[in-house]
């Protein structure tokens, strides 16, 4: 049928290529705890560097058609938050 050439990939083996609600889930808590680290401890800068690579790493791997989003949406949030409590002094 020539209507089916063009609808896309599908998936392999029924397998999706989706990171689960469980990965997700675990990924947005891992960003909680940078927002609280970088708030309320006195944690240092260099530790606050980690986590954020980490991140940026794990959401490369999991969400690589996102990964912009990420960049807009929290990267943002993380440095909008080091100036707000880090740079006060």
């Amino acid at each position: 049928m020539a209507g089916s050439v063009g609808e896309g990939p599908k998936p392999v083996l029924g397998l999706q290529v989706v990171p689960s609600e469980q990965a997700y889930r675990r990924f947005q808590r891992r960003a909680d705890r940078l927002c609280f680290l970088i708030v309320a401890t006195d944690i240092s800068e260099r530790d606050i560097k980690i986590e954020r690579l980490f991140l940026r790493t794990e959401a490369a791997r999991l969400f690589p058609e996102r990964f912009r989003f990420y960049e807009m949406l929290y990267e943002s949030r993380f440095q909008r938050l080091t100036d707000q409590f880090r740079h006060s002094s």
